[in-house]
Formats: structure tokens, C-alpha cells, sequence
């Protein structure tokens, strides 16, 4: 274990971090007034967390947003791929919904214009609020976690703090909690072993347009969209499916983070399988 000298500095820096995240949110909700619609809280959410950042690497070795997984260079191809390996995640979970939990669907009025329209502003919404807890959880209080403690400690406490942010949402319960502890660790291990956080952002937003969008379910909760051309007929097995929380409250997400987990972990810096991390 840490002894005392070692935990107040790291202390003092992740207290300096969220001190200047709550105040610049803060500040923006004081400006901008407060809205329920998830791409105003995502974005001011988004700001406040790079705001943060930026001060708190200043002054932490006049570092810039490269130090947390955040460089210019790579930033598409990160956020794209992840995304697409977000989606399949899901998939892979909403298959095992369907074939052993009883979930079922039926047609529902739209077009395909009016699908992919709506699939696209979705994806950004998402992808928006997806980076920014990225930023708040992953972003500076993993890379200092890592720095000091190593990577078992930053991925326990990051992923705690991340369960914790969802503890509040409507519908959660324990088997939730645990499923979003496991995602935490799914994309603590994407961060780690990628070495960006383009690819944990998308992988997260694709993880949340897959439940919310692909699936026409809630994420972790929240009713984010209402798909058009689909629409859930039977719940089946809400232990399974996850039930009115989504498909994260159910025992086939755990089966998917786990293998999503297993797969992570073998992740190297180009986002493929099996290369080292540089």
C-alpha cells in the first residue's frame, strides 16, 4: 500500500482537478441556464472536463492533451474504430437478450431517412457526453493514478468512481452496478492498452448508441432516443435483458463485458489485437 507521503500529492492533484471541473460547470450552468436535453448537459459536461484538464496539466509539467490520451494525431481513426467496437459489443449482448433472455421486436412507423438521420445526430450526442466522462474519469485521474500507483490501482479506483457517478440513475440496481463496473474496466483496459483516449471515448459512445439506439432501450436508465422503424414488443426476462434499466441491468451484458474485458486487454496502440503498447 501507498504509504502517506505518497497519497496526499496525488490527493492534492485529483482535488485540484475536480475543485476546477465543479467551478467551470458550475459557471456554465449560471451562464447557459439549466436544460434536461442530454446534448447540453453532455456538452457543457465536455467543456468543463477540458477546461479542467488543460489548467490542471498546465500546472502538472506544463503538459498538454497528449498526456492523457488525447493527441491530435489519430484522433478519427480512435474515435471511429471504437465506436464500431462499441456497437459490437452490444450487438454481441443484444443477441444473447434476444436468444436466451425472451427480448423481442416488431416494426414501427419511420422511414430509413428518418433512421439514418436520426442514428447520426444520436452517435453525436453521444459521442459528446460519452468524452466527457471519458475526460472526468479516464483523462487526468487515470493518467496520474497510473503514473503513481500503476495500472491495477488506477483501473479499480477510475472504474469505482465511474460506478458511483451512475449509482443515482433510475431503474439501477446491484446487478447494474456491477455490469457498470465492468464497463469502467472494459474501457480502463481500451485507455490503457491503446494509450488513447480517442478509442475509450468511442468505444463508449458506441456502447451507448448500440443500447440506446440500436437496441431502442434505455442506457443505464435514461430514455436517450426513440429509434424509428423499431420497437420493443416483450421485455422477456428483465434479469437477463436487464429490464427497464437497459440492457446493462441484465446478465447478458456481464457475459458481454466480460468477454468485451477478455478482448480489451489484448488491445495495442494501433486499437488491433495482439501489439504491444507504445
Amino acid at each position: 500500500m501507498p504509504d502517506r507521503k505518497e497519497i496526499t500529492p496525488i490527493l492534492g492533484r485529483l482535488s485540484g482537478f475536480g475543485v476546477l471541473f465543479f467551478a467551470v460547470l458550475v459557471s456554465m450552468v449560471f451562464l447557459t441556464g439549466m436544460s434536461e436535453s442530454l446534448a447540453w448537459q453532455g456538452s457543457i459536461q465536455l467543456v468543463a472536463a477540458l477546461v479542467a484538464t488543460l489548467v490542471i496539466l498546465r500546472v502538472d509539467g506544463k503538459r498538454g492533451l497528449a498526456a492523457i490520451g488525447l493527441p491530435v494525431r489519430g484522433a478519427f481513426r480512435g474515435v471511429a474504430g471504437g465506436m464500431v467496437l462499441g456497437i459490437v459489443i452490444t450487438v454481441v449482448v443484444l443477441a444473447i437478450a434476444v436468444g436466451a433472455g425472451g427480448l423481442r421486436y416488431t416494426g414501427d412507423e419511420g422511414t430509413l431517412v428518418e433512421y439514418g438521420a436520426t442514428a447520426l445526430w444520436t452517435a453525436l450526442v453521444l459521442l459528446v457526453a460519452g468524452t466527457g466522462e471519458e475526460v472526468l474519469v479516464r483523462g487526468y485521474p487515470l493518467t496520474v493514478l497510473l503514473e503513481r500507483w500503476g495500472p491495477g490501482a488506477a483501473l479499480l479506483l477510475t472504474s469505482l468512481v465511474f460506478t458511483v457517478l451512475h449509482g443515482a440513475n433510475p431503474h439501477v440496481g446491484a446487478l447494474g452496478l456491477l455490469n457498470i463496473a465492468l464497463a469502467g474496466l472494459m474501457l480502463g483496459f481500451v485507455r490503457l492498452r491503446t494509450g488513447s483516449l480517442w478509442w475509450a471515448s468511442g468505444v463508449h459512445a458506441g456502447w451507448n448508441l448500440g443500447t440506446g439506439f440500436v437496441s431502442d432501450l434505455p442506457v443505464s436508465g435514461l430514455d436517450v432516443v426513440d429509434a424509428p422503424l423499431v420497437e420493443v414488443s416483450a421485455g422477456g426476462m428483465a434479469v437477463i435483458t436487464g429490464g427497464d434499466f437497459g440492457l446493462e441491468g441484465g446478465v447478458a451484458a456481464t457475459v458481454g463485458l466480460v468477454l468485451a474485458i477478455l478482448f480489451a486487454t489484448r488491445m495495442g496502440a494501433s486499437g488491433g489485437v495482439g501489439a504491444e503498447t507504445a
